[in-house]
This record gives structure tokens, sequence and C-alpha cells, in this order.
């Protein structure tokens, strides 16, 4: 985390109004446009804590927030704490829930939610963008050698350059019930599913069990799990996905400065709709969890235990 680059960010961004003005120039970047009608003439009511546009047309008179529309929309958060959220999550290490709530002092629940409709807002991008040209598929797995059942079965794929090397990531779940429950291992259909609906390439090569994996996919592998596991201590089936494209959103942007990441971080964040917490919160499809069959994790864990010491 670079603090020099946090400090200077906080004085550029230090008070609602600078924050108002960013988030207008990134909602509008070709001047104010009515979001019912089309109409470029307004008025500002400034009554209330955020401005409201109101459109100038006397057939529309319709009001809109500045962060109507947005991430942020119903947000009582200051404008100024939810532009460090985006500064610290367009950093190449991220940061987690409880990290950001020291920082910000709000409570892990604001910040944990911050960070959920921030990294919903990357999704957009990421799935908007298939890979193309030459682009290899690889299969993976997240989670400790140590508990092998519990390891969540992964997708890789990478558009190459001459050399090999991927240039473009993607990294999915499979669908659960693509995944062989017994041995983890995604069936040939969760592999295609992926093919079908995150590439637009020329081929793909979809490396086989016996094969080795290129460097390159190698070092990204090896990157993204000790990512999660550095920065969350480790993540959890259902959440798992949205973490990913956080991961594979910067990863691409790599090389444009962190300038550049935090722009297009927050020109997704007022062009995505808000994500409720319902939305977040609701049931996902995924693997069976392997310690229900030993009634607790516990009791799981000691079973693990008991087969090292016997070997």
């Amino acid at each position: 985390m670079s603090v020099p680059a946090y400090d200077s960010f906080s004085k550029e961004y230090s008070s609602e109004e600078t924050c108002i003005q960013a988030l207008f120039a990134a909602r509008w970047p070709s001047g104010f446009r009515c979001p019912a009608c089309g109409y470029s003439e307004f008025y500002t009511v400034s009554t209330r804590r955020l401005p409201l546009y109101q459109c100038a047309s006397p057939c529309c008179r319709h009001q809109t927030s500045i962060t109507a529309g947005t991430i942020m929309e119903g947000s009582r958060t200051p404008l100024t704490r939810w532009f460090q959220a985006l500064f610290w999550l367009s950093q190449p290490s991220g940061i987690s829930s409880l990290g950001l709530s020291q920082l910000l002092d709000v409570t892990y629940k604001t910040a944990w939610l911050m960070t959920h409709k921030i990294r919903h807002a990357m999704k957009q991008e990421v799935e908007q963008q298939p890979l193309t040209g030459e682009v290899r598929v690889e299969r993976f797995y997240y989670g400790t050698p140590m508990y092998l059942d519990a390891q969540q079965p992964l997708l890789l794929g990478g558009s190459q350059d001459d050399s090999g090397d991927p240039i473009a990531i993607k990294i999915h779940q499979p669908n659960p019930d693509h995944v062989d429950v017994k041995t983890l291992s995604i069936q040939r259909i969760g592999v295609e599913e992926f093919i079908a609906n995150h590439t637009h390439a020329h081929s793909v090569d979809v490396k086989k069990l016996y094969e080795k994996s290129l460097p390159g996919f190698s070092r990204i592998k090896f990157r993204v799990s000790a990512w999660l596991n550095l920065t969350f201590r480790g993540i959890g089936p259902k959440h798992l996905q949205a973490y990913l494209h956080e991961y594979v959103f910067r990863w691409n942007k790599q090389g444009s400065g962190l300038r550049s990441v935090f722009g297009q971080t927050l020109q997704w964040c007022v062009s995505t709709k808000v994500l409720i917490g319902k939305e977040l919160t609701r049931h996902k499809p995924v693997l069976p969890r392997p310690w229900h069959a030993f009634k607790s994790k516990s009791a799981w864990k000691g079973r693990h235990l008991s087969n090292w010491f016997d070997s």
C-alpha cells in the first residue's frame, strides 16, 4: 500500500464538493443529460446533503441525484469515504473489509458492503470483455493442500501473446453441477461452458491433465491464491467469484498506472446500478462442504489430523 500516494489522494478529494464534481464529470463526461428524457439543461437543487439536478425541459422536470443509478445510490456514507475505498481497491494488492473499516473509521458491515459493491462494478467490465485471439484454458484449485477435499476447482483462461504468455485473463468457478463431487474434477461440459461464455477466440487450447502448466499461467495461479490467502485470510466458495473478478479487473489493467485504474474503476461504479444487501447475501449454489459428512467442522479437521499422524 502506498501511504504517500494515499495522503496525496486524500488531500485532492478531501471534501464532498470535490467528490461531487468528480462524480458529475464521470457520469456526464459530455455534459449533463437527463436520465429520463436526455435534455441537456438543468437546475441544481442544493437543499439536501447531495445535490439534485432537475431537468429544465418543461415537459419533464425529472430530478436525479448525483448518486442515482450508481453503486452509491441510497448510501449514507460520505462520498469522501467512497473515494478512499475506490483508491484502495484500485491498488495492486486491494484491501480487506477489515482493513478498510479501520482506515475509513466505519463499521465492518459498512466496509464489507462498500467493497462488494465496488467488486460488483468491476464485474461488469470483466464479464463484458471476452477473451480473443489465441486462448488457453487451464484447470486449477484454490485452497490449502492440507485439506484437499475442501479445495475449490477453478478455470483460468488467457489470451496469449506470441510467446504463450497471457495478456488478458478470466478466472471462474465452474457450475457446481459440472464438477465431480468425489474428485473435485471439472467435467468437460464445465470447460465447454466457460469457453462458450467467456471467449470469442480464433482458437482455444485446453490444457490436458498430463501436460505441464505454461509458466505465465502458473504464475497467475500462484499469485491469485497467495493474494486471497494473505489479504483476506482465505475466501469461502459463496463469495469467491466476486474476489476473482476484482483480481482479474486489476490484472487486465496492469501497466495502466494507478490513476488510470482508479479512473476506470470510478467510471464503472457510476454506470453500475446499486447492488442491494439481499442480493449479496442470497443463496448461491456451491459445492457441498466436505465436513457435512462428519457432522461438524472440528470432527472433519480431526479426521484429517489423525490421518496425518497415522501416516
